[in-house]
């Protein structure tokens, strides 16, 4: 018997539960109910009608038949082809090859019959344009052979339009201008080989008959100029960039012989009158001879020039001074080209450095200046949780010695942001510095197109543009820099342009220079009221004469009932009055003079400052230790107009400007100049005028006033200014040599004796002696004060030196009335 089976002892599998919730019936498992559903729906489906087109039976598709493996990869070949670039570096040699050897076949004397007939075959269809052809196959030959070099321009479409234009345009040119009479001799100079060959004649003849003779000229000169823009890249405004330059070539020219026939003009007068005030005497044996006729007319006397009613040459006190000529005087300058893929290869490098700083810009706008490069950067948007927000400007600026790494720059100074623009200014130093010429901004548009007494030529701006000011408007000037930095060649310049368009008639000039070596160069000139300040005990003195001339043109002011200058001298025109000049005062080193007398100085420089602009008198005011003790805030605050050249720390770009930047300029004339009325400061590139040119104006106003004979002032005792006469002797020294004028200013004046002398004097002549000390309890001053008094004994001759270490004084002196009774000697 077979044994059954024994159950096997397996644990049941929970039920799990249906996707409804509810559990299945009892005895059922769920897959049962599953395939029972799954049953009923499909029976379901399968009652209901549908809408839905039974679809057609596809067709049986065909194998396609396998192709054979020994067809899939063709046999190498024996020989590799070549790449398309050796096709084009042999068609290049073909091409320079060609050339070569028509040009030789072109220039060869001894030809044979096959050169000949080719050469005779050009020559007809080229005319004198196939010299042109070996030229062309040589150039295209190079440019094919050395197309993958980095310095060899792209020939694209545009270029070799161009170039086959001007080929076609020179040949209808060269047959055009034999000026054939018929169209069939044309051609027959063309068999010639003459002219233009075939080509030409046909362009010639075509271009004739259809626009005639001057509308063929008309197109030729158009087709050339098409031509040139095509293969050079230029625009239309780049032929008319001759025309500014010529016609100041014309107007040098012009001014040139207009001053040499004004010389020979002004030497044939002179002869005249020489000639004319000389008698004319006959000899004794020489008989008079009688008249002729009954009633002769009497020869009008040749009077002298000085005794003529309408005197050609002035002799009068008031000379008629001519200004110098620009161009006799100033030298042109050199233009310098930059080089546009480098800007531009630079604007690519600052849009990566800031992508990888986190500030991502981009590069709106480029602006090449003499010295720097601006480049205006755009900040863009940056994505976050909150939305997209714009970069802060001052991330952009606070990255500039990265910037100036990434782009191995010497120093970057970034303005954020530009005033009136919407981008960011990063401005680079420039491979090569441009000189800025002072003639260049002198004979420019925008200093021309304002005619004023006191314009200034500052310089040019971050695009080149010429900038000038009105120092009447400032009205005053503040010039700052380190040593070195441009600041004596922008002081040189300023006087320059004052000289040029005024006259000493209208412009009078007070020079301070403690350094006595930049501005004693100008003694002599006429423009001068006294010789160049040199000695610091005359520079006060100078200085409160200034401010008592103020208050004397405002009593003036006052009598005539006039605001300013102007109306006074109006008034003065009208009447036949004499008018007033204005007055210029330049001080070279403000340090010298506040470390002498800073309480003194203050006060004047303030004064004048706050009051001198109505009377005409202006201030320009230099030095090269801008701290706070020299330029005080009191200086500072009336002197609006501001140039700030290369300093050594921000504290003193914050002294000068009340910001920084000035630490970052590159010296050699770059400055920060702050107008009045400008809301930041610009940087310029300042012009630069030459030692010779400085030299050759100061020489022509010293013959100017030697010739004429001018009136410079001296002065008396009591300050009253009186006119000398001013000539050149026959054995006059160098005019590079200053000349010798008598001083001005006196430091030593009865205004200036302090209040206690007379008592100071009559105490140590009744003591029999003096020191510091004794003036200090017996006066009750202070010891500055008191020792200023001895050394001013000490330097008339009242008191001797000190005695010992007593610091006691004997008195030498003891006045009239002699040394006491009592007194021991």
């Amino acid at each position: 018997m077979a044994r059954k089976p024994a159950p096997s002892k397996t644990t049941p599998s929970p039920e799990k539960p249906s996707i409804s919730g509810k559990k299945p019936p009892r005895g059922k498992s769920a897959s049962q109910q599953t395939s029972k559903s799954t049953n009923q729906q499909t029976s379901k489906s399968t009652n209901q009608p549908t809408n839905k087109p039974t679809p057609k039976p596809r067709a049986p598709r065909t194998p396609r038949a396998k192709p054979d493996p020994s067809h899939l990869t063709p046999p190498p070949p024996l020989v590799p082809a070549l790449s398309l670039d050796r096709k084009l570096d042999i068609a290049g040699v073909i091409m320079a090859l060609l050339g070569l050897v028509i040009g030789l076949l072109l220039f060869s004397a001894n030809r044979s019959a096959i050169s000949e007939g080719l050469i005779f075959g050009l020559s007809q269809v080229f005319g004198w344009g196939a010299y042109l052809l070996p030229l062309a196959l040589l150039a295209g030959g190079l440019w094919l052979i050395l197309r993958n070099f980095e310095k060899i321009p792209s020939l694209d479409p545009e270029r070799l339009t161009g170039l086959t234009l001007l080929l076609f345009n020179v040949l209808t040119l060269l047959h055009f201008i034999l000026f054939t009479p018929d169209k069939a001799t044309s051609y027959e100079l063309a068999k010639l080989g003459q002219g233009g060959g075939y080509l030409g004649a046909f362009l010639s003849e075509t271009l004739i008959a259809w626009i005639g003779q001057w509308g063929t000229l008309v197109a030729i000169l158009a087709w050339f100029l098409t031509g040139l823009m095509l293969t050079f890249d230029l625009a239309a405004a780049d032929f008319f960039r001759w025309v500014d330059p010529l016609s100041a070539a014309l107007g040098r020219i012009l001014a040139r012989g207009r001053a040499a026939l004004g010389k020979q003009f002004l030497e044939a007068l002179q002869q005249v009158s020489k000639s004319a005030s000389q008698p004319i005497s006959q000899s004794a044996d020489q008989p008079t001879s009688q008249p002729t006729h009954p009633n002769p007319e009497a020869p009008t006397p040749l009077l002298p020039l000085s005794a003529s009613p309408f005197p050609l040459i002035s002799s009068s006190p008031s000379p008629k001074w001519v200004l110098p000529a620009i161009p006799d005087i100033l030298d042109v300058g050199i233009d310098t080209e930059g080089d546009d893929d480098a800007d531009k290869q630079r604007a690519l490098l600052l849009e990566e450095t800031l992508a990888s700083f986190g500030a991502p810009a981009h590069v709106v706008e480029i602006n090449r200046g003499p010295t720097f490069t601006q480049y205006g950067v755009e900040p863009d948007f940056l994505e976050t949780r909150n939305g997209r927000i714009r970069v802060r400007v001052g991330k952009i600026a606070a990255l500039a010695d990265d910037l100036a790494l990434a782009l191995a720059a010497e120093r970057i100074r970034i303005q954020a942001p530009v005033p009136g623009k919407g981008y960011v200014g990063i401005e680079v130093p420039n491979g090569e510095i441009a000189v800025v010429a002072l003639r260049d901004v002198v004979e420019s548009e925008s200093f021309t197109k304002k005619p004023a007494p006191l314009r200034l030529a500052m310089g040019q701006n971050v695009s080149g543009q010429p900038i000038s000011a009105n120092l009447a408007n400032m009205p005053h000037l503040l010039i700052a820099g380190a040593t070195g930095s441009g600041k004596s060649v922008c002081v040189n310049a300023i006087i320059a342009c004052l000289l040029l368009h005024n006259t000493p008639d209208d412009l009078r000039l007070i020079m301070i220079d403690p350094k006595r070596v930049e501005l004693t160069g100008y003694n002599g000139i006429p423009h001068l009221l006294a010789p160049v300040v040199v000695e610091m005990e005359r520079v006060i003195g100078a200085l409160q004469w200034v401010t008592r001339e103020m208050d004397t043109r405002y009593q003036k002011f006052h009598d005539t009932k006039c605001r300013n200058l102007a109306d006074y001298n109006g008034k003065m025109a009208a009447s036949g009055g004499k008018k007033l000049p204005m007055l210029v005062v330049i001080i070279d080193e403000l340090a010298d003079l506040m470390m002498l007398a800073p309480d003194q100085t203050e006060k004047t420089i303030t004064r004048l400052a706050q009051l001198a602009r109505a009377t005409g008198i202006h201030l320009i005011i230099a030095t090269q230790r801008p701290s706070v003790d020299v330029v005080t805030g009191l200086i500072k605050a009336n002197l609006p107009a501001r140039v700030a050249f290369a300093v050594s720390s921000m504290v003193d770009s914050r002294v000068i400007l009340d910001q920084p930047g000035a630490e970052r300029l590159l010296g050699r004339g770059d400055m920060l100049f702050q107008a009045p009325d400008a809301p930041a400061p610009a940087r310029l590139q300042g012009v630069y005028v030459s030692d010779a040119e400085i030299t050759r104006l100061v020489q022509f106003w010293r013959f100017q006033a030697a010739e004429a004979g001018v009136s410079v002032r001296e002065t008396t005792d009591d300050g009253t200014p009186q006119p000398t006469t001013y000539t050149l002797p026959a054995d006059a020294p160098a005019p590079g040599i200053p000349l010798k004028q008598v001083p001005m200013f006196e430091m030593e004046t009865q205004e200036e004796r302090d209040p206690m002398w007379d008592e100071a004097l009559d105490l140590i002549r009744r003591q029999g002696r003096a020191s510091v000390s004794m003036l200090q309890r017996r006066l009750r001053i202070g010891y500055t004060r008191a020792a200023r008094i001895v050394e001013i004994m000490e330097d008339k001759g009242i008191v001797g030196p000190p005695e010992g270490a007593t610091q006691v004084r004997q008195v030498l002196d003891y006045g009239p009335a002699g040394p006491p009774a009592d007194h021991e000697n």
